[in-house]
């Protein structure tokens, strides 16, 4: 815009100046021509002086042909709305009246009878600018309607840009842009009637898996149904905003209980997501969570209410998923303190403030100890130990969590190689792999190296695996957990139970052990005897010749009940909590008197 406003001024500004020059031109030569009249110069035939109307009116001519021909040059010289021939055209037109006008005027200045026969001459052929004048006329309405088309043209474009621009491409509903501008609108309305106001910010829970597992093309149908589904969930004055990805957007506005109705909004959109939706003859269960932002208590500009809703969401993510949150000042609070907490975990890797703690594990039939888990601490300079369920999400949101990752595994190994040349017996290391870890494309090599630095054999190191991160990408999965038991490593299930694995996807892994989630095992006492599902995990996992751990056993009783049907390990706080290396060492060393007590 501001680069054709610049060229129209730049033309506009060359016609003015050839104007100018224009009309300093004529009057130059018709000065010219009065002073060699008056002074009979070269004794030509010089006549008396003409008639001034007539001279004048015939300068205005010229002047006028003048200033059409620059205009013609200069006007579209920088825009592509006439063509070469075109303006050809008009400068052969325009210089003929103009030669004409040009003969006609001079001639007035000589008498004479060739001079009069040659004005004679002159204005037989003047008839002819009638007819050129009027073709010129023809010229100029082309020229026009080349303007109008270019335009119009103009004008289509830029709606269908601003249409691509504010349309979400995908579901056809109002994108960010529309987004920002509607809320910023609907601000500014609510403040001049009192009114209130509220933003709902939703997005899909682990809409990523689809298009991993699925495929796009797939995710992207998925995104057309939700959008139906909710669509047809709103009520007048509604409107569904999709913002990108699977990030979705409604504004409201009320005149009064803003929280209510927006409460009752997002339980109606939950509601609706109940139901099966249908997918290329697959019936799926979307679930999503949603943040709640209200105007004026929440903000009093859409950039504030919009974070702040997206902050709530988060919030509800955090809170378990499927959900949602209304925003309250406390979240910036949190947020602030986890933007610290982020900045210190950083410092504690470089300040090796982390250290890890070895959980063993035992055979329920021996009471051998058979391995050991790697669980990382982290003691902070000033606030002491860190829950693992504080930082360990927090290292993954910000990818701290590959390098944090690659010093357990060193520092796992390079201990437990430590220990069996002191003489212990050689157990094996299980070391837990974080969805980044496991999607980076050097990890086996990483892996591989880390053993050779330590001097760990294969065989005694074991990596646990969630079932969500296999089904990420399963068939990447699967290639990769290949490449590592290739290598003699170990894979067992982490809290298996908890995921969304496919039994079909299950026996195509190639895994050694499932670990059954201490969730189930926790349900397993006298009072509450339910047993059914570590049962089925543990008959499953034995058909397909795995290894069983029990995680989280902390009862005689539970023992017993694993014992009983047939699990093969366990660890737990009954065993033992997480120690750290110097007393997992003691416990090493008073190894035959613990089997004695755990075999009983």
């Amino acid at each position: 815009m501001f680069g054709k406003q610049t060229r129209v001024g730049r033309s506009v500004f060359r016609i003015g100046i050839g104007a100018v020059l224009s009309i300093g031109c004529v009057m130059a030569g018709l000065w010219l021509l009065e002073m060699a009249r008056a002074a009979a110069l070269f004794g030509w035939s010089w006549g008396p002086q003409p008639n001034l109307e007539v001279v004048i009116l015939r300068a205005l001519v010229i002047n006028a042909l003048l200033l059409t021909m620059m205009m013609i040059r200069n006007l579209f010289t920088d825009f592509d709305v006439v063509t070469d021939r075109l303006r050809m055209k008009m400068y052969v037109a325009n210089g003929y009246m103009l030669v004409i006008s040009l003969f006609a005027l001079i001639i007035k200045y000589f008498e004479g009878p060739v001079f009069r026969e040659l004005e004679a001459t002159v204005g037989l052929i003047g008839l002819t600018c009638v007819v050129t004048t009027a073709y010129s006329f023809y010229l100029l309405v082309q020229i026009y309607r080349n303007v109008q088309e270019r335009l119009q043209h103009e004008r289509e474009l830029s709606d269908k840009f601003y249409l691509q621009l504010t349309t979400d491409n995908l579901t056809g509903i109002p994108g960010r842009v529309l987004f920002m501008e509607h809320l910023a609108a609907s601000i500014e309305t609510a403040q001049a009637k009192g009114a209130r106001g509220a933003v709902l910010f939703f997005d899909l829970d682990d809409f990523k898996m689809f298009n991993d597992s699925l495929g796009h093309t797939f995710g992207d149908k998925v995104l057309m149904a939700v959008t139906n589904r909710i669509t047809k969930q709103l009520t007048a004055g509604m409107r569904l905003y999709r913002l990108g990805g699977d990030e979705f957007a409604l504004i409201l506005e009320q005149d009064s209980s803003i929280s209510d109705q927006a409460a009752l909004t997002a339980e109606r959109i939950f509601a609706a997501m109940k139901d099966k939706l249908h997918v290329e003859d697959q019936e799926l269960f979307i679930n999503l969570s949603l943040g709640i932002s209200r105007f004026p208590e929440d903000g009093h500009d859409a950039q504030t209410l919009y974070r702040n809703a997206e902050m709530a969401m988060y919030h509800a993510k955090n809170a378990g998923r499927n959900q949602y949150q209304l925003y309250d000042a406390a979240m910036n609070a949190r947020a602030a303190e986890r933007l610290v907490l982020a900045g210190d975990l950083r410092k504690g890797l470089e300040r090796e403030e982390f250290f890890l703690a070895y959980q063993p594990q035992v055979c329920l039939m021996t009471g051998r100890i058979t391995g050991m888990e790697a669980l990382i601490r982290w003691k902070h300079p000033e606030r002491g130990l860190v829950s693992p369920a504080e930082f360990i999400p927090l290292a993954e949101e910000t990818k701290l969590i590959i390098p944090i990752g690659e010093w357990v595994l060193r520092t796992a190994c390079r201990q437990n190689k430590a220990w069996q040349d002191a003489g212990f017996p050689p157990v094996c290391v299980s070391v837990n792999l974080s969805a980044c870890q496991f999607g980076q494309p050097n990890l086996v090599a990483m892996i591989k190296k880390i053993l050779q630095e330590t001097g760990l054999a294969p065989q005694y190191l074991n990596l646990e695996i969630t079932e969500s991160i296999t089904m990420n990408n399963v068939e990447r999965a699967i290639a990769t957990m290949h490449e590592i038991n290739d290598y003699g490593i170990g894979i067992s299930i982490d809290d298996f139970g908890t995921g969304y694995s496919s039994l079909n996807y299950l026996k195509k892994f190639p895994i050694q052990t499932l670990k059954i989630d201490q969730s189930f095992v926790r349900d397993m006492t006298e009072e509450h005897h339910d047993v059914a599902i570590p049962t089925a995990i543990i008959a499953m996992a034995h058909s397909l010749k795995l290894k069983v751990i029990a995680e989280g056993v902390e009862t005689e009783m539970q023992q017993q009940m694993l014992r009983e049907r047939g699990c093969d390990e366990m660890q737990g706080y009954l065993i033992s909590r997480p120690l750290p290396a110097p007393e997992f060492e003691e416990l090493l060393h008073n190894l035959p008197a613990a089997e004695q007590l755990l075999a009983n």
